[in-house]
């Protein structure tokens, strides 16, 4: 496996916009190109022929061949009947010269000089193989005979005779297998504890060059839903972890043991190998049934690629690497390509189109991928006309002021890169500052004269349900919408307005409150009120009773005179958030009871209910630091605005 090299991050001003083209990057990320060789598999001697770059080369250029013929690169090394039929395939030139071309290198070998030298190679391939092949009886072996013959023949030709001699012999022996996973089961079962490591090396070379041919591939993981189920399923085995579905063959249970135990790489190769071939299919990811043009489809597609790399991501890197990671951007290109892009946003308004890009920014995992998704965004965000083809499906003041705010914090979840991210949030937060000045909206809330309750509610509604963009607007509307609900004049207002409310007068507090709140505005709600009454006349104190009530008090404590109301007060050890308290009653009086309060909670909310409104009255009360009064007789609405004060005083 070759670790992926952390992503760089995409630069955030002064990219071009059309920088990640997508059609461009499709033929840059094309999987049919061809790839240059690495120098491990550019041989020159014959012994580097059957070295294992050299064999996975093999594997992949003549998989057409090898599939045919239902053998490996090893079998096909070591004996001479299908080399001689290669000599004769029609195919055999084109081959060739593809690799060829591959493997030249500018100033050093052209294709023409590499094909000669192939030709070469292969006739000496060739006389080595006649020499040296097995010849002689069907061969009989276990895992014990094979790990005493390792250890023999390498202790008596070291390096690559004893190499050649035991690969020999293992293909003359696996040539014997019925069918694939018959033959897999065969080499994996001469995997014993007395094997020396060039014996396990010898084996892992093997199955991985089995695990590269696509027949093998089909037949040990064609019980797999789809083609996710496949690489699922491989990603699985290439960890050492055995699936569990119960049409899964048994082998891939010893399979799964050999990677696990062993660290099998030419394993892992082989298996990366069949994940890339499985990767530049066409087949989808996701088996959606949506339409094929349709957002849906897409998304249902980016997210199964997503699911898929997340899957394929392993400590270190990725399964397959950088050739994996382009695999799955190159899926991502066709996917937003711009003739099927265009397919799926034709007719959509502008607002919908960015909707639905930002949809698939978050959808994808690769850093190629999201860049050919930015480069669309920033060409819709970024366009001259951009407000007016915003506006043009948003026709009223409110559809625009939301369209905007919508954006906004589409692009603020969104993973475009930071810089990006926060000027497109800035500059929509400008776009709608300066619609909002332009249209005067905020003039109808101005601080210097008292609006009607229901304009300012309606400004609070439109905070509540997130209309205006974070930055300069929300703070504008969040300024002028509390200046007007904590004040004396709106609550006078919205409580004579409740006064002829048909709902229940709980209900309806309940909803103001939670208006407020989701404005960022909290109020203090009065079902989280402890409050403390105390009032000697019994129809007095059933009135103040159901107006706290109506009010949404529910934690409400009474007490029939001023010493009840001292025993429940330091019973609760003062915890309440306001007293109601009437001046005149026996046994303690209101004003008594205040000074005891004051003693341990100077800070406690306290309102005080009299007949005696009297200047010198109210500055005793004063004197003693009363919160506020109420004078008798008062309306509900009267009481209601008093505490509404009281509780939520700055």
């Amino acid at each position: 496996m070759s670790a992926v090299p952390p992503p760089s991050s995409l630069p955030t001003d002064g990219i071009p916009i059309g920088a990640y083209d997508v059609d461009a990057l499709l033929g840059e990320l094309s999987g049919d190109a061809p790839e240059e060789s690495p120098e491990s598999a550019v041989c020159v001697r014959v012994e580097e022929v059957f070295a294992p770059a050299a064999r996975f080369l093999i594997a992949e250029e003549l998989a057409e061949f090898l599939e045919a013929r239902g053998i490996t690169p090893t079998e096909f090394l070591h004996k001479v009947e299908p080399q001689r039929s290669f000599l004769d395939w029609p195919r055999r030139a084109l081959v060739l010269e593809r690799v060829a071309q591959r493997q030249a290198r500018p100033g050093r070998r052209s294709p023409a000089m590499r094909l000669e030298e192939l030709k070469r190679l292969e006739q000496e391939v060739l006389a080595v193989t006649a020499r040296r092949a097995h010849s002689g009886t069907s061969l009989s072996i276990d895992a014990k005979q094979f790990a005493a013959t390792v250890a023999q023949t390498m202790a008596r030709t070291p390096g690559f005779p004893g190499r050649h001699t035991i690969d020999c012999w293992l293909s003359a022996w696996l040539g014997e297998g019925r069918n694939h996973e018959l033959r897999l089961v065969r080499i994996l079962s001469l995997d014993g504890d007395g094997l020396s490591g060039e014996g396990i090396a010898i084996l892992d070379q093997i199955v991985g060059e089995m695990l590269a041919n696509g027949l093998v591939v089909e037949a040990l993981f064609g019980w797999a839903d789809g083609l996710r189920g496949v690489l699922d399923a491989m990603a699985m085995v290439w960890r050492g972890e055995a699936p569990s579905h119960p049409d899964a063959p048994a082998v891939l249970h010893r399979l799964s043991a050999f990677v696990a135990r062993h660290q099998a790489r030419a394993a892992r190769l082989g298996l990366e190998a069949g994940v890339h071939h499985a990767l530049l299919g066409d087949a989808p990811l996701s088996g959606t049934k949506a339409e094929p043009n349709s957002v849906a489809a897409v998304l249902d597609e980016l997210s199964a690629i997503s699911l898929l790399a997340s899957r394929l991501t392993v400590k270190g890197g990725v399964i397959g690497g950088e050739r994996t990671t382009r695999l799955i951007d190159r899926r991502v290109a066709l996917l937003l390509s711009g003739a099927r892009l265009e397919a799926v946003l034709h007719a959509k308004s502008h607002y919908a189109r960015i909707v639905d890009l930002l949809a698939f920014e978050g959808a994808v995992s690769g850093e190629r991928s999201r860049r050919m998704i930015v480069a669309h965004l920033r060409r819709h965000l970024e366009a001259r006309d951009f407000t007016q083809r915003l506006f043009e499906t948003a026709r009223t003041p409110r559809a625009r002021i939301k369209a905007l705010a919508d954006l906004q914090r589409r692009v603020a979840r969104s993973t475009l890169p930071d810089g990006l991210r926060e000027r497109y949030v800035r500059m929509l937060d400008e776009i709608q500052n300066t619609f909002l000045r332009t249209n005067k909206v905020f003039a109808r809330i101005a601080k210097d004269r008292p609006p009607h309750v229901d304009e300012v509610m309606e400004f609070a509604s439109l905070l509540a349900e997130g209309a205006f963009t974070e930055g300069k607007c929300v703070a504008a509307a969040r300024e002028l919408v509390g200046h007007h609900v904590r004040s004396t004049a709106f609550l006078r207002g919205y409580l004579a307005r409740c006064k002829d409310a048909t709902e229940q007068r709980a209900d309806r507090f309940a909803q103001f409150f939670a208006t407020l709140a989701g404005a960022g505005l909290p109020m203090r709600a009065m079902n989280t009120l402890r409050v403390l009454l105390a009032d000697d006349e019994p129809a007095a104190r059933g009135y103040v009773e159901m107006i706290l009530r109506d009010l949404g008090i529910t934690d409400l404590t009474i007490a029939q005179d001023g010493r009840e109301a001292l025993t429940r007060f330091e019973e609760r050890q003062g915890a309440f958030d306001l007293i109601v308290c009437d001046w005149k009653m026996p046994r303690l009086s209101g004003l008594e009871f205040l000074k005891l309060v004051r003693a341990v909670r100077p800070d406690m909310p306290f309102l005080m209910v009299t007949a005696l409104a009297t200047i010198i009255a109210v500055e005793e009360a004063m004197a003693h630091d009363v919160t506020a009064y109420i004078a008798k007789p008062f309306s509900p609405e009267q009481l209601e605005e008093k505490i509404l004060v009281l509780v939520n005083r700055r």
